[in-house]
Formats: structure tokens, C-alpha cells, sequence
């Protein structure tokens, strides 16, 4: 072979190669999708397919189900009744944006006479007062009631936050004719708090919960405070150990 016809073969050689590596990187760059946390595999330092790692998913075996600690009704008159389920979240640092629940009033002969639907968001590391009031069963009265939650936790990676809203000067009065619950919520934030529900739990000496109530507010004002209000018609049967009142909403950002 002589020297022109291997000169000639080199730059052939050299200019497929160029292509080549020109094509590779074009190929590469039109086709390579980096790890993510929606590609359904288990990559890019992922504890679990598309969770764990640098994803805000959670893994199912990172977190802990909440927890129903007791679920209670309560009659408010005849036909009437206000059913309560006391939930904690005991994961520190995973939280449940929604998940569906339901309620089911039960009659003596253990047929389902009422049912409640919603969802409900649970933050880490709390307690969440869940609530229906008014459940109406016309003339059947209710003798139990069951919660369940109605579709599978999803939990993602949130850091728990101090609150924004407060429980100041709570009392409790009239106990002997109609009890009443009076308290301040404060909102120690710079931006108003909209929708913030407060539950009222009242307890007997063996801490069993004997009444419910709860109050809905459109807007708590930035660095305010608003007065919260509970009644009950009649006195209570047991004898009141103590309350409890618990403010549920969404922590604004800061």
C-alpha cells in the first residue's frame, strides 16, 4: 500500500470517526432522559421506585399509617348527632396533603343508618380532630360509630413547621345549665390564616371524650386574634376532667 493510499485511508478514518462521536453526542442528548422521580424505575439514588432518596415521595416502608386513636358520636338531639375521630400522624417528617375518610352511624341492630364522606390533610408529627356535625338519622337513633380512611396514605417529605395558630385564655363555665367554651385564637404570623376550623373536646375523668363541637373561621387578621365560642343545650352526664381545643388549617408560607 503505498503512502498516499494510507493518507488517504487516515483521513477517511479520522472523519468517520468525528462523525461518529458528533452523532453519539447528538443521539445521546436527543434520547438520554436523566433519572427523575416520575420515570417509574428505581434510579438516580432512589430508596424505592420513584420514592425515598432525593424525591419528595415517600417509600411505603418509611413511614408509619396514622394512627385512629378513638372514634366517638355524640348526641345532639334527636335525630342528631355530631361524630368525631381523634387521628395522629406520628411521622416526623412526612405528611398526607388528602386522603378520603368516612363515617358510618350504626343502629342497635348494627345496620349502617348515616354516612359522612370527606378528605382531610394530615402534617407530620400532629393530631387531627376529625369532625362531622349534624349527621341526621331522622327518628333511628345511633348506637356506634366507625371511621375508616378510604384510600392508601401518599406520603411526601415535609418538615414540621412551628404553628401560626395559638389557643390563649380558654375557659370553660355554666357546666351546671349550658356549657360554654370560650377561648382567643391568635394567629402569631404576618399573613392572615384563612379557613382555620377549631375543635372542642370535652373529657371525663377517665379521659374518655363525652363532647364535641368545632367552629369554622373565613380569615384569622396577621398578628390577630379572634374569640371562639362553644355551647351545649344541657349539662353533661359525667363529670368534666377536662378540654381540650385544637386548631386545624393549612401553615401559610413564611
Amino acid at each position: 500500500m503505498s503512502w498516499g493510499t494510507r493518507r488517504r485511508n487516515s483521513i477517511i478514518f479520522i472523519f468517520f470517526t468525528v462523525v461518529f462521536i458528533v452523532l453519539s453526542i447528538y443521539l445521546f442528548k436527543v434520547f438520554y432522559k436523566p433519572p427523575d422521580c416520575f420515570d417509574g424505575k428505581r434510579n438516580g439514588g432512589e430508596a424505592g421506585i420513584d420514592c425515598g432518596g432525593s424525591c419528595i415521595l415517600l417509600c411505603q416502608n418509611q413511614t408509619l399509617d396514622p394512627i385512629v386513636r378513638w372514634s366517638r358520636h355524640f348526641r345532639v338531639s334527636d335525630g342528631l348527632y355530631n361524630v368525631v375521630a381523634y387521628v395522629e400522624n406520628p411521622n416526623p417528617n412526612g405528611g398526607v396533603a388528602s386522603v378520603s375518610y368516612e363515617f358510618n352511624l350504626y343502629d342497635e341492630e348494627n345496620t349502617a343508618i348515616r354516612a359522612r364522606r370527606g378528605v382531610v390533610e394530615l402534617p407530620p408529627k400532629a393530631i387531627v380532630p376529625i369532625i362531622g356535625n349534624s349527621m341526621d338519622t331522622g327518628k333511628l337513633e345511633a348506637t356506634r360509630v366507625s371511621f375508616q380512611f378510604t384510600e392508601p396514605f401518599i406520603f411526601t417529605r415535609q418538615a414540621p413547621v412551628e404553628p401560626a395558630i395559638f389557643v390563649e385564655d380558654e375557659r370553660i363555665s355554666n357546666l351546671d345549665s349550658e356549657p360554654r367554651i370560650r377561648a382567643e385564637i391568635t394567629n402569631s404570623v404576618v399573613v392572615p390564616i384563612k379557613d382555620v376550623l377549631v375543635a372542642a373536646i370535652v373529657y371525663d375523668k377517665n379521659d374518655n371524650a363525652i363532647a364535641v363541637s368545632s367552629t369554622r373561621f373565613p380569615v384569622i387578621p396577621a398578628v390577630g386574634s379572634v374569640e371562639a365560642f362553644y355551647t351545649w343545650p344541657t349539662p353533661f352526664k359525667e363529670k368534666v376532667a377536662r378540654f381540650e381545643l385544637i386548631p386545624v388549617y393549612e401553615e401559610p408560607e413564611r
